[in-house]
């Protein structure tokens, strides 16, 4: 018998990452799993808005940094409709850093069963290959990951 206690969702807002949310809802529901959301905030993000806030731009790096993670976390709870995830364990996470090796660490830290990703983020080129962020899970998570497409056929209804 398969048990799956703890799921990880990567959200990037994409379209892939809307299909990815709704898979893992319908997992965690049927498993009686806690479910955690997140979204990470890429390092190269960091590295531009600490440029410019070193360069003399109006701002300050850490205001800057502060609103973006703020406007982030409510972006995340909106993109997960509220409605899909009543009656279940859910948290929400941001994180800062290189996505790939962060969400690693992250499912070694909170012991997950299943990281579930679309298979195209935000900034993936078009194309019919995994992108760089799934590819690296497949390859370096401590877990099964399930990587969703748009496909003709769903098992979800």
């Amino acid at each position: 018998m398969i048990s799956v206690n703890k799921i990880l969702v990567l959200v990037d807002f994409s379209k892939d990452s809307e299909l990815a949310v709704h898979f893992g809802l319908t997992i965690a529901r049927n498993q009686n799993a806690r479910i955690y959301f997140l979204h990470m905030v890429n390092q190269r993000i960091i590295d531009a808005v600490q440029q410019l806030s070193s360069k003399g731009y109006k701002g300050d790096f850490l205001k800057a940094m502060k609103k973006l993670m703020v406007d982030r976390e409510n972006e995340l709870k909106e993109f997960v409709p509220e409605e899909l995830r009543e009656g279940l364990d859910v948290e929400f996470l941001l994180r800062k850093g290189e996505p790939a090796e962060e969400v690693v660490n992250l499912a070694k830290e909170l012991s997950i069963d299943l990281i579930v990703v679309g298979s195209q983020g935000n900034t993936a080129l078009a194309g019919g290959s995994i992108g760089g962020v799934a590819q690296s899970m497949v390859n370096n998570a401590p877990c099964p990951v399930l990587v969703v497409r748009p496909v003709e056929h769903d098992f979800i209804a």
